[in-house]
């Protein structure tokens, strides 16, 4: 079923550029908008319009910007082609934010004989098994792993992959399901977990069973790319700043990485390998590298521009501006991906704990802060939060820009100082 037009620009039609669903946090509010503001119709594909009215900020942009809101089923290839072939003006473009999706969306596009990513390379990046074999295969590092469909498979596993490992989903992102197992009752009950339930947290049929691996140490990074006519550019890297085990949040991302250039040099290459190794060969990609004391292992590629508004650092420091580039390409036009400027960009997200929220920050006092750039914070008084264990638990951010990436970090430190979040006293 379709909507009514939402949209209130008055400007001659033009050529739909559709999304496929979206996150309700940075990059997938700022692509309909983005897209928007270049001239491009909005066609908005989703199987459940309701689920975006948990966020005000996503359900608010959703409704202005795009000019088609479409129900339909974004698990179903030919549904969504039949939904687009069905709209009064041409499809300039397909594309989504979101790695549920990437799949989906690079095989539609194809069916549609639109730019994207193959449909191949989609599958292996977002299926984290045939990512590990893929690359293992072309000799790319990737730590020991096995793949277990049942808890009988789990001692075996163990004796290759050995303890502390690291238990993941194959088919999850923002880090659900992810967590550090330090014995093997605690790898059996992980398990026991993933298995319960038949499908992940986007609806989709999830892949029964868990991956095991090696837990590697070190300091992790994302390399930043894209891809097109044929080239793979780094753009740069990314530190990032993690939560403490057994989870793996990511509590903050710091543009460009500090670093020492030999470093720098040897995770973007490994990341250009893997992305070869998976056949990528179109858009931008988020590939995440541990460096360790054996040198930069892989530890996965999101087929898409990083989340947690790493677009946003990237454009920050570079002028680089990734997500709308993303689009320009998407749409069949050239990207731009010359540096415009050198600078350094952070972000660092607030958590919350188990309670009900008393009292928020005043945003105000960032004010303090000349490099902030942008903050929010996403509870209100009277909220339930928890302790965190993926990305979707963090209640806020503050982001900064600073002539260098050191002045970033540490200006965006000591502002989320500031904003503490207090609770209600529990009742005895």
């Amino acid at each position: 079923m379709r909507t009514a037009p939402q949209g209130t620009d008055t400007t001659p039609p033009r050529r739909f550029l559709a999304f496929i669903e979206s996150n309700m946090t940075g990059t997938g509010i700022q692509a309909l908008k983005l897209a928007r503001a270049n001239g491009y119709r909005v066609a908005f594909l989703t199987a459940d319009f309701d689920r975006y009215a948990a966020d005000l900020d996503a359900i608010d942009t959703i409704v202005s910007q795009a000019d088609e809101v479409v129900t339909c089923d974004t698990q179903d290839v030919h549904a969504m082609e039949k939904v687009l072939r069905s709209l009064p003006v041409p499809v300039l473009g397909v594309m989504t934010v979101m790695d549920h999706f990437v799949p989906l969306a690079a095989a539609t596009a194809q069916r549609l004989g639109l730019p994207g990513l193959s449909p191949q390379a989609a599958d292996k990046a977002r299926n984290k098994l045939r990512t590990r074999v893929a690359c293992a295969e072309r000799g790319v590092a990737v730590p020991a792993f096995r793949f277990v469909s049942s808890p009988a498979e789990i001692d075996a596993a163990l004796d290759v992959v050995g303890l502390p490992c690291v238990l993941k989903p194959v088919d999850e992102s923002a880090s659900i399901g992810v967590a550090l197992c330090r014995t093997r009752q605690e790898v059996h009950d992980r398990i026991s977990l993933l298995m319960i339930s038949p499908i992940n947290s986007r609806g989709q049929r999830r892949t029964p069973g868990g991956l095991i691996e090696e837990c590697l140490f070190g300091h992790e990074v994302s390399v930043e790319t894209f891809t097109y006519g044929g080239q793979t550019r780094v753009l740069g890297v990314t530190d990032k700043l993690l939560g403490p085990t057994p989870h793996f949040i990511e509590l903050g991302h710091t543009f460009p990485s500090f670093l020492p250039e030999t470093s720098r040099r040897a995770v973007a290459d490994l990341a250009v390998a893997a992305l070869d190794a998976i056949g990528f060969d179109f858009g931008p990609a988020h590939t995440e590298v541990k460096l360790t004391g054996q040198g930069p292992f892989l530890i996965e590629i999101n087929a898409r521009s990083g989340g947690d508004f790493v677009p946003d650092l990237v454009h920050h420091a570079t002028g680089i501006a990734l997500l709308e580039e993303s689009i320009t390409a998407h749409a069949g036009g050239e990207p731009d991906l010359r540096p415009k400027r050198k600078r350094g960009a952070a972000i660092r997200f607030l958590v919350g704990r188990r309670g009900v929220v008393e009292a928020v920050p005043d945003l105000s006092i960032l004010s303090n802060f000349p490099t902030v750039v942008s903050s929010r914070i996403k509870v209100a008084p009277g909220w339930h939060t928890r302790w965190p264990t993926n990305s979707h638990d963090r209640i806020g951010y503050v982001m900064t820009c600073a002539p260098t990436a050191p002045k970033a970090a540490a200006d965006a430190d000591a502002a989320l100082a500031h904003l503490n979040v207090t609770y209600r006293e529990a009742v005895a």
